[in-house]
């Protein structure tokens, strides 16, 4: 295997070993639970584990409404992993740029012990990263295209290593939601989280506009206002979060998908290189490819489940394992499901950024894990 090295201290193996397990259609949680202790069991992920150490292990816990997060079953499973090599696993989260159940600590926390993240359920303690309101940053300087620093939250250095946990899926924003978007979105503080929505302005349908209000309603800094002509939008106020999307019943809000989606995704993933850039050969990424639906965890409406799962990945590799949760999901499914779920938007731009940086890499080698029923 060869290695490269742009980030200096930071080095990505060419090919990327990425371990795959598969689902079949509709597993219960406790059989998808079962299939994640044989993947972990299955390579020496162990390492990144030292004894007596704190260790992230990092999780949407699902906004309330949304039955598609990864469940308590499987996060038990990666906890009594870690803890049976004496690691000190701490669940982790950031609180969300939208008003919303998890938009505060309390509230948060509260969305989790619902969705059965409780101590009882899963051996592990919460800790929300970025303080009560999303308070909480830290500077880190990186070689970025568009930051040559990125706010994250400040307790990342205090974890000796990371388990980043992710529900591959569709996303409004970046076209799919993986490893990338976990580690971009869920470890940067409210002002990094400001930073990637920066320039990414809702557009309103005037034909289709029912003036029903509701996207004011849900606006978290009251940048829209209702008059006789319509939805209008503060510029200065709107921070690009979506809301006024995901509340509008009549398909009269957008985005310029194409011109900004692109840049969003180069944005999120200079955060994910913020977030791991002193932990090199530290991180775990398992990505979870079931349940998968057009629109992540965040949302609280309306989300089936549209297409047959897939499996579960496994690597060091955050850029390698989205790569290959694509194409096997492609492979398996016989399409792409993200362009066929998000036609104008791209999602493949995050992984060819992401190893432009090195961040990681595209090339990878599959290793198949055999179901020892």
């Amino acid at each position: 295997m060869a290695k490269r090295e742009i980030v200096p201290g930071y080095t990505v193996e060419i090919p990327a070993p990425v371990y795959f397990i598969p689902l079949s259609e509709k597993e219960s949680d406790e059989e998808c639970a079962r299939k994640t202790a044989q993947l972990l069991g299955s390579s020496d992920f162990n390492s990144i584990i030292e004894e007596d150490t704190l260790v992230a292990v990092k999780q949407h816990f699902g906004e309330s409404g949304n039955n598609n997060y990864i469940s308590p079953a499987n996060t038990k499973v990666i906890v009594d992993w870690v803890k049976s090599y004496k690691g000190l696993p701490l669940l982790v989260e950031t609180n969300t740029l939208y008003k919303g159940q998890r938009s505060d600590s309390y509230h948060h926390l509260e969305q989790a012990y619902k969705h059965g993240f409780t101590y009882s359920n899963v051996g592990a303690p919460i800790h929300i990263l970025d303080g009560v309101h999303g308070q909480n940053q830290h500077p880190v300087a990186i070689p970025g295209k568009h930051f040559s620093k990125v706010y994250m939250v400040p307790d990342i250095p205090f974890f000796t290593s990371i388990v980043v946990v992710s529900h591959v899926k569709g996303h409004l924003l970046s076209g799919m939601g993986g490893a990338l978007k976990n580690l971009g979105m869920g470890f940067s503080s409210r002002a990094g989280k400001l930073a990637q929505h920066d320039d990414f302005s809702p557009v309103f349908d005037r034909d289709k506009c029912a003036r029903c209000g509701l996207c004011t309603t849900f606006c978290p800094e009251n940048a829209l206002t209702l008059s006789n002509d319509g939805v209008q939008l503060d510029t200065e106020k709107c921070i690009g979060c979506g809301e006024c999307y995901t509340a509008c019943r009549y398909d009269a809000v957008g985005f310029h998908w194409a011109e900004k989606g692109a840049v969003f995704q180069e944005k999120m993933v200079e955060h994910a290189l913020g977030a791991v850039i002193k932990h090199c050969g530290k991180v775990l990424y398992i990505n979870f490819v079931n349940k998968l639906s057009r629109h992540c965890d965040c949302w609280g409406e309306e989300n089936p489940v549209i297409y047959p799962d897939v499996g579960i990945l496994a690597s060091y590799d955050p850029v390698a394992i989205d790569q290959a949760s694509c194409d096997i999901a492609g492979k398996v499914l016989g399409k792409d499901i993200f362009k066929e779920l998000w036609p104008a938007i791209d999602a493949s731009v995050q992984m060819k950024y992401g190893e432009e940086i090195g961040l990681g890499t595209r090339t990878y080698e599959i290793i198949e894990v055999t179901d020892k029923e």
